[in-house]
């Protein structure tokens, strides 16, 4: 198994990683020069598509850094694209069933362990590595399933059991809206589930994860202590706009004390 991140998460070794919504290669150097495990292409939310994903891929691809996609969806056609275009770790939301999470890691493992298509692609450097490739991916290819409803905390034993899930990953926002508080992370029947989240984890020896978008010493912290090993820190639209407005207030304002400099 070449995959580090995959052996973090069977191992439940902490693993850093960066969250990508930008879609540009160059967030993905810097994440990786700075030593991320893993940076995660968001194909949910953010504004990436396939084309832009491997590209952003290709251009970590000399590093020890793990390309990861967040599919949009619990879809075959997404995982085998993103698969396809070079990921090598999945992150699968709304997982809300056992069977759902079973559907998941299926279309991610090619035959007999899954349903995945053989075939040409950047994956396999379009075909000069095709066996080699074949041969590996089953046991290269981490898949984490997301936990971001309530459904799917009710179903979180039988979802913790399913065989060639990596780790777990929850989602707060979403699981608040699913919860009737939507973005009230500490509300009392939030806590109660993430504390639930995190038991079966450690229960079923599951990797844990969870996305922490503002991160702070004390947050990162917090979550190490809490059992979280799979860690997502940050967003490279969230430290471009935290060290944007940094530097404008110590400027003194949006422009300062002068006004805007006018060329």
């Amino acid at each position: 198994m070449n995959n580090p991140m995959r052996r973090a998460c069977l191992a439940r070794r902490l693993s850093l990683g960066g969250w990508l919504q930008i879609a540009h290669p160059a967030p993905a150097e810097i994440h990786a020069r700075l030593g991320f495990e893993w940076v995660c292409v968001d194909l949910e939310h953010g504004a990436t598509g396939i084309e832009s994903m491997a590209g952003i891929f290709r251009a970590i691809s000399g590093s020890d850094c793990v390309p990861v996609a967040r599919v949009p969806a619990n879809d075959a056609v997404w995982i085998h694209h993103a698969l396809d275009a070079g990921a090598r770790g999945i992150i699968v939301p709304m997982v809300n069933t056992a069977g759902e999470a079973e559907r998941a890691v299926r279309e991610a493992r090619f035959p007999p362990q899954g349903a995945r298509g053989f075939g040409y692609s950047r994956a396999n450097t379009h075909g000069i590595d095709f066996q080699e490739y074949a041969a590996e991916a089953n046991d290269d290819t981490a898949v984490v399933l997301q936990i971001e409803h309530v459904k799917a905390i009710e179903n979180l034993e039988a979802i913790a059991k399913v065989e060639g899930a990596d780790g777990l990953f929850i989602g707060p926002y979403d699981l608040s809206g699913s919860l009737g508080v939507v973005g009230q992370l500490d509300h009392p029947r939030v806590l109660e589930c993430l504390e639930h989240f995190r038991s079966v984890c450690r229960e079923r020896d599951v990797a844990a994860g969870i996305h922490l978008v503002r991160p702070s010493e004390e947050s990162v912290a917090r979550a190490i202590s809490e059992g979280y090993t799979l860690l997502a820190l940050g967003l490279d639209t969230v430290f471009m706009e935290t060290a944007a407005r940094a530097a404008i207030t110590w400027a003194g304002g949006p422009w300062g004390d002068r006004g805007p400099v006018v060329r």
